[in-house]
Order: structure tokens, then C-alpha cells, then sequence
């Protein structure tokens, strides 16, 4: 009797633990199918754990903000660039580089029927010209350019997959060059900028503040003030124009993605910006292309400036040069 109850004791403890095995054996599968099908999913290499916050905010018209690179409290802004126009042998090289950088100011979780009413960000810029030529090194000039907006996502279809993405509201934008005297520039804008996307047929990898659009078109609408310097200034060296003849009343922006060649080298941009409504004699272009770099964490950056206002301080000045370097986002 005692055999067979011991007997029955093991054969319990056997099925008990085999099936358990079996449970086990079913819950790692479950683990490994579960794994499979997250690691097939695409990634977004900004949010590589699709962390979006709550299905209100994913089923949200601004459901691009969240989960993404623009979500995250601190992010790029403008693009972020270091680039030379000449070798520091040079008695003319310069360095141009430029840090910009936004701020979100609030959670984005203030929702009315689904809606982010205050998507609000602090941002700063900074454009910088070093001298790295002459003896000593010095900066020519420094802009410095913080601002206030409110960043609001639309994502409204127009025909096929060209779409307004973004309405941005600031009610004061800032820059000056930090001099005195006759040097002192300033200005302060409050604007409208208005974004147009042409969604891609393939999804596009974001990274190093590159479009997640095939193309982009925007228009930037300002009310500037507080320029009375540069009115005086021009004023005084005897000529009839306006700070506002070159620096105009407002912008317009083209970039397009990945339109030369493909492969490792695929992800490029071209961006092109001018002010309008300005004298049409005060012609002003900046073309800026970046070639993303396999397998690093920035690109290949070149810049070419037609005409005026490249600076505060040589805003009356006409130029056409060119620059060298690298871009980089965070």
C-alpha cells in the first residue's frame, strides 16, 4: 500500500511538473511569437519603443507629436550645422555654424475633443560668423534669435497625398547681433507659418531633422517691429530704403527628400528659402543640401547664400558664397 501511494506520489509530481514544463514551454512560444511580431513591426528610430502615451492622443489629429523625435522635451529646431567657406590658412576663412534648439513648454496631454489646445515651445538660435582666418580668431558677429510658439498639428488632406501638416503661431519672435552703436541690429517679428506636406508613397526613416515628407512647402507671414536702428542707420549713409526692403514681410520654403539616387546613400534633402514681399531688387536665396552618412549620426552639410541679409550686420550687403561641413540633430 505504502509502495503504491508513493508510487502514486511520483507519478503526480511528474504530471504536475511536465505539464507545467508544457505551460512553460507555451508561455516562452507566447514570449518569442510576441517578439517576432514586435521586432517585424517598423521602427521609428526617434522612439525605437512606440511609446505612445494613450489611445485618446494616438487616435488625436496631432498624433504625430507624440511617440516621436518633436515629442521629446528638448529636440532640434532649425538645423544644426558647423561648415567652413575657406581652409583656416586662409586670411578670408570663416566658420558659420549655427545651435537651435526647442523647449516644450507643457505636457501634451491638455485635450478638448481630442484636440492639443497650448502644444507650446520656447526656442532658441544662434548664428554664429569666427574669423578663424585672420590673427587672433575673432567672431565677426553672432545673431541671436529666441522665440515663442505655439506648434499646431493639422494633417488635413488637400488632394491625394498632398496635405496641410502644421499651423505655427508666434506671438514674439526676437534677433539681434549683441552690439552697440552703429553695429546694434535687432528686430522682433510675430508670425504665421503655415506647412504644406506631400506625404511619400514609402515610409521615409527620420533622422537628423530630415522630412518625413517627400516634399514640404511653407509660408512664414511676420508684423515686424523694434528695427528703427536700421532704418537709421541706412538713413544715415544717405539711402531711401527700409530694413524691410531686404529682409522682406515674409518667406517661402521648398525642401525635397531623396529625389537624386538611392541605396546607403538615399537619404538626402535639398531646402531653399527666399523673403517676399521685399524690394524686388533686394533678391535673397539660401540653398542648403544634406546627405545623411552611412551609419553616422550626422550629415554631410553644404550651404550656398545669394544675395542680402545673410546677417543682421551685413543685412545691406549683397553676397554670394559658398560652405562646407556637417550637420548634426539631437
Amino acid at each position: 500500500m505504502k509502495k503504491s501511494a508513493i508510487a502514486f506520489f511520483i507519478l503526480m509530481f511528474f504530471a504536475v511538473n511536465a505539464g507545467g514544463g508544457e505551460l512553460l514551454v507555451q508561455d516562452d512560444s507566447a514570449k518569442a511569437v510576441q517578439q517576432a511580431d514586435r521586432l517585424s513591426q517598423p521602427q521609428d528610430v526617434n522612439n525605437p519603443e512606440n511609446t505612445l502615451p494613450t489611445e485618446q492622443q494616438q487616435k488625436s489629429p496631432q498624433s504625430a507629436y507624440f511617440g516621436k523625435k518633436t515629442d521629446r522635451p528638448v529636440s532640434t529646431h532649425k538645423v544644426n550645422y558647423f561648415s567652413l567657406n575657406h581652409w583656416p590658412g586662409n586670411n578670408n576663412a570663416q566658420v558659420k555654424f549655427r545651435i537651435s534648439m526647442k523647449f516644450r513648454v507643457l505636457e501634451p496631454n491638455l485635450y478638448v475633443l481630442k484636440y492639443n489646445l497650448f502644444p507650446a515651445y520656447a526656442a532658441y538660435t544662434q548664428k554664429s560668423l569666427w574669423n578663424v582666418g585672420q590673427q587672433s580668431g575673432p567672431f565677426e558677429e553672432s545673431n541671436y534669435n529666441p522665440e515663442f510658439f505655439l506648434d499646431y498639428s493639422v494633417n488635413a488632406v488637400i488632394i491625394g497625398r498632398f496635405k496641410l501638416r502644421t499651423i505655427v503661431i508666434s506671438p514674439i519672435e526676437h534677433e539681434s547681433n549683441g552690439l552697440s552703436g552703429v553695429q546694434s541690429r535687432s528686430w522682433n517679428r510675430q508670425y504665421v507659418l503655415i506647412k504644406f506636406g506631400l506625404e511619400s508613397k514609402e515610409k521615409l526613416k527620420v533622422t537628423n531633422s530630415f522630412l518625413s515628407d517627400k516634399a514640404l512647402l511653407y509660408v512664414k507671414l511676420w508684423q515686424a517691429s523694434g528695427y528703427s536702428d536700421q532704418d537709421a542707420y541706412l538713413q544715415s549713409i544717405g539711402s531711401n530704403d527700409k530694413f524691410l526692403d531686404y529682409m522682406g514681410r515674409g518667406e517661402l520654403g521648398l525642401s525635397v527628400r531623396n529625389f537624386l539616387w538611392g541605396g546607403s546613400l538615399r537619404d538626402h534633402q535639398l531646402d531653399i528659402k527666399t523673403p517676399v514681399f521685399r524690394d524686388k531688387r533686394k533678391n535673397s536665396y539660401e540653398f542648403e543640401f544634406r546627405q545623411q552618412l552611412p551609419n553616422m549620426n550626422f550629415a554631410l552639410y553644404l550651404q550656398y547664400w545669394y544675395g542680402y541679409g545673410e546677417t543682421l550686420l551685413r543685412f545691406d550687403q549683397f553676397g554670394r558664397r559658398g560652405f562646407v561641413g556637417l550637420s548634426f540633430s539631437y
